[in-house]
């Protein structure tokens, strides 16, 4: 997730130079072929190209609402993920009688079991990516920075929590923590059966499980289900049917508006020269317009732009640690150029 106050130019320019340099030179040539009268009738009506670019814009606009409340399911998700693990913390410290087969030991096992449930997840989402790795920065071009170091990027990230049977045991799985859940709720049934916990503990430690569990299953539909490919293409092949249709379209525009002012010949081909500036700020507006909401697609795939699990996994571990009085906590994850992964 971005995270500065403003997006620097230089990664604006690279996720946009190319836009701007075929819509400069297109443009030059659609005024070079009017200026030099080799095709008089190059210019399409104006008013085609204005009913093109409302439609465009519509378009646009309800893949950019689509595409965002993708994004924002998915931090709404973690944000619940976030308060559900307070809770399982608070509710295991609390709930857990200090009789034979419970106390602080089991308390303090159900918590760093959760913690490796939180990293197993975030692993599992962020395992694969549909991004290709580049070595320069980009906030809204479909690609992601190499940040393998992340803690989440490798299975020891959800393993170091759990002691080395346990770990060896869940990573057999395609699903480790699916597994991890299920070791939590064997041994919340192990304190039942113990007297550490009664009846209604239980049952109240099971339903935190259950939202949990519901939590990591709408993740993973995020993460499996891509957002509406035909959405997408077309929306691209929209906008840059648009960008080759402004020069065209506002030609007329501006040789009238020629006509009406200037009548020195010189005069005149400078004034139509400044079709091409137009061309490309118009177009390198629409292209952005449909860069930003093609970012917000799939919010767990290292992107830029991306929900920030990482982040937001090591703010519960820091939560969960200071819960049980540990001296290891480990510190906030910083923002890498602007990003918060």
């Amino acid at each position: 997730m971005y995270v500065r106050g403003g997006i620097g130019g230089r990664d604006v320019f690279w996720d946009s130079w190319k836009v701007v340099l075929i819509a400069g030179v297109w443009a030059a040539l659609v005024v070079a072929i009017r200026v030099t009268d080799w095709l008089p009738t190059v210019a399409v009506p104006r008013g085609a190209v204005s009913t093109m670019g409302i439609v465009v814009s519509v378009y646009l606009g309800f893949k950019s609402s689509s595409a965002y409340a993708r994004w924002w399911e998915a931090r709404t998700i973690w944000g619940a993920i976030i308060n559900d693990s307070r809770a399982w913390a608070n509710a295991a410290l609390s709930f857990v009688a200090p009789t034979a087969g419970g106390g602080e030991a089991a308390s303090a096992t159900l918590i760093r079991r959760h913690l490796a449930w939180v990293n197993a997840v975030a692993h599992q989402l962020r395992r694969t990516s549909v991004l290709k790795i580049s070595p320069v920065q980009h906030v809204f071009d479909y690609r992601r920075a190499d940040t393998g170091e992340i803690f989440t990027a490798s299975p020891d990230g959800y393993r170091r929590h759990l002691s080395e049977n346990e770990a060896a045991e869940v990573a057999r799985f395609a699903n480790p923590a699916v597994h991890i859940a299920r070791h939590q709720g064997a041994q919340v049934n192990a304190l039942l059966q113990s007297g550490a916990l009664d009846n209604n503990r239980a049952v109240a430690l099971m339903a935190i499980q259950e939202r949990l569990i519901a939590s990591q299953g709408a993740c993973e539909r995020l993460k499996n289900t891509p957002f509406p490919r035909q959405i997408t293409y077309f929306g691209r092949i929209f906008t840059w049917i648009f960008i080759i249709l402004i020069p065209l379209g506002s030609l007329d525009a501006f040789i009238d508006e020629v006509a009406r002012h200037l009548t020195s010949p010189t005069d005149q081909d400078r004034f139509v020269l400044l079709l091409i500036p137009f061309t490309i700020v118009v177009s390198w507006l629409f292209y952005m317009v449909e860069k930003v909401s093609e970012s917000c697609e799939n919010p767990f795939e290292w992107g830029s732009t991306d929900v920030p699990i990482a982040a937001l996994t090591r703010t519960i571990e820091i939560d969960l640690l200071e819960m049980l009085g540990d001296d290891s906590i480990p510190a906030p994850l910083k923002p890498r150029d602007g990003v918060l992964y």
